[in-house]
C-alpha cells in the first residue's frame, strides 16, 4: 500500500471518548497540525491580542500537557524533537507558545478550499429549493442546523462531556482567564458522577438539563 493521497480527519475526534489519554506521539502530532489556523487571524489570549498566521496556532505547554495526558517534561521533549526534525518551529513567552507547522500545505493545503466548497454547496442547495418553490420553514431550518453547534451533554457511561470541544474550552479560558478551566472540568465531572450515584439511590435530583448553562455557572462561581 502506497502512503499517498488524502483522508478526512475531523477535529471533533479529539473530543470523542475514543481519544483516550495518554496520546501516542503520532496522535499528538496529528493534533498539532490539525489545530493550526488555515488563515491568518488575531487571537485574544487573556486580553492580549496576538497575530497568528496560516499554519500556526497559539497554545501553552501546560495546555498541551492536559490535552495529551502527558507530563510537562514529555511535552517539552516532544516539541524539541519535532523542532530538531524540522517539523515545527515555535516562539515562546512566559504565558504562551506559538507553534508553526513546517510544510503546512502538505498536511492541510486544501482545507480553506474545502470550507469554501461546503459553504457553496449549502447556498446552492438552498437556491435549488427556492427555485422549486420549496420555501417552507423546514427547509431553511435544516440548512441553518448544519452550521449550529451540537448541544453539550454528559455521558455517564464514559464519564465524559459530549460535544465539549477544544475550541469551546479555549473560549472559556478567554472568558475566565483567572481560573484553570481544565481543572474545573475534572471537578465538574467528579461532581456529576457523585450526583448520579446519589440519584440512583433516590437521594438527589441535581443533575442539570442544560449543560452549557451548568458549565458557565460553575466557572463563574469558581472565579
Amino acid at each position: 500500500m502506497k502512503n499517498k493521497g488524502w483522508v478526512k480527519f475531523h477535529r471533533e475526534q479529539f473530543n470523542h471518548w475514543i481519544s483516550k489519554k495518554p496520546f501516542c506521539d503520532g496522535y499528538a502530532w496529528t493534533y498539532l497540525y490539525t489545530r493550526a489556523n488555515f488563515k491568518k487571524n488575531m487571537v485574544n489570549f487573556r486580553n492580549e491580542y496576538i497575530e497568528v498566521e496560516r499554519g500556526q496556532f497559539l497554545t501553552s505547554k501546560l495546555q498541551l500537557q492536559r490535552i495529551f495526558g502527558w507530563t510537562y517534561r514529555h511535552v517539552e521533549n516532544f516539541l524539541l524533537a519535532l523542532k530538531n526534525d524540522e517539523n515545527i518551529t515555535y516562539r515562546m513567552t512566559n504565558r504562551y507558545i506559538v507553534i508553526t507547522i513546517i510544510n503546512y500545505e502538505f498536511y492541510q493545503g486544501d482545507e480553506e478550499q474545502n470550507e469554501e466548497q461546503n459553504e457553496e454547496q449549502i447556498r446552492n442547495r438552498l437556491g435549488t429549493d427556492l427555485e422549486r418553490g420549496n420555501t417552507n420553514k423546514n427547509v431553511l431550518k435544516n440548512v441553518n442546523n448544519e452550521k449550529k453547534e451540537k448541544k453539550i451533554s454528559f455521558n455517564f457511561k464514559t464519564n465524559l462531556f459530549n460535544n465539549l470541544t477544544i475550541e469551546q474550552m479555549e473560549e472559556y479560558e478567554k472568558k475566565y482567564p483567572d481560573i484553570d478551566v481544565y481543572e474545573e472540568e475534572k471537578k465538574m465531572t467528579d461532581w456529576l458522577i457523585g450526583e448520579k450515584v446519589k440519584k440512583d439511590k433516590g437521594q438527589s435530583n441535581k443533575i442539570p438539563k442544560n449543560f452549557s448553562r451548568f458549565i458557565n455557572n460553575w466557572l463563574r462561581r469558581s472565579k
